[in-house]
């Protein structure tokens, strides 16, 4: 089986991005949502946002929420009982790895540096990747996140998400932009 090659990378936050207040007043309301197999945690719309750029531009995504595990293996093997990810999950190809400080833009330095050296497996089992992708040295990338603790030279690639709303449609074009250029 060959390798995915993989040069253009969404970093992807989840609360406040594809779940938002706006969902969990919604979903407050509507309830048969949850009956038919919805996720309270997860907005539906959101996910095909992320999941219309991906198709725009070939993207894939890797997941630098707190919803992540120790492994790409793990995190997929925990999340895709969620309906409303199980879509998005197959465009998944890797995590950012924690670090003690708990600094999004740290822990996706850390991620692309392991694109550059080719090395995804860090010290205590952390395995960023799992080797059925190949990553490029110098990806595009864009990141999504409700937090602004991403370091200045991520900043141009960096899409402040409102968590009120979560990822908007403004958010999509940007990311289109940023991916394609």
């Amino acid at each position: 089986m060959s390798q995915v090659f993989v040069d253009k990378i969404i970093f992807l936050d989840f609360d406040g991005v594809i779940n938002h207040e706006n969902w969990y007043e919604w979903i407050h309301d509507h309830k048969e949502f949850l009956k038919e197999g919805g996720h309270d945690s997860i907005d539906p719309k959101s996910v095909e946002k992320v999941l219309s750029i991906c198709k725009e531009t070939g993207a894939y995504i890797v997941i630098s929420s707190s919803w992540r595990y120790n492994t790409l293996d793990h995190t997929i093997m925990k999340l895709s009982s969620i309906r409303d990810l199980r879509q998005l999950l197959e465009k998944v190809v890797g995590v950012t790895p924690p670090s003690k400080d708990r600094m999004r833009g740290i822990e996706i330095k850390y991620f692309l540096n392991a694109c550059r050296k080719g090395n995804f497996i860090l010290p205590n089992n952390v395995m960023l990747s799992n080797g059925k992708y190949e990553f490029s040295q110098e990806p595009k990338y864009v990141i999504f996140d409700d937090d602004d603790d991403m370091l200045v030279e991520q900043w141009n690639n960096f899409i402040h998400v409102n968590d009120r709303i979560g990822i908007s449609d403004e958010d999509v074009k940007k990311a289109i932009k940023i991916l394609n250029d």
